[in-house]
């Protein structure tokens, strides 16, 4: 079985505290969606988003198809 290389790239979303990332195969069946506003709610769920909170300026994980939405508060930018 041949690998394929994952590419993930960001995009800007209408919110400012909101980034999403975009990869090149599917995330979840593409006819899903699952949201994540806590570290509680990805347990038995999402390795994934439990991951990403553990990082204390996740405040949210959205999936679907081929991208994940991470949204932070306000405690530092995108950009740093």
């Amino acid at each position: 079985m041949s690998k394929i290389p994952v590419t993930i790239y960001a995009e800007m979303t209408p919110n400012p505290n909101t980034m999403k990332f975009v990869a090149n195969n599917y995330l979840i069946d593409p006819s899903a969606t699952a949201e994540f506003k806590s570290q509680q709610e990805t347990k038995g769920f999402s390795p994934l988003a439990d991951e990403l909170f553990t990082f204390p300026f996740v405040k949210g994980v959205y999936f679907a198809n081929n991208f994940v939405s991470i949204t932070k508060d306000d405690t530092l930018a995108w950009d740093y």
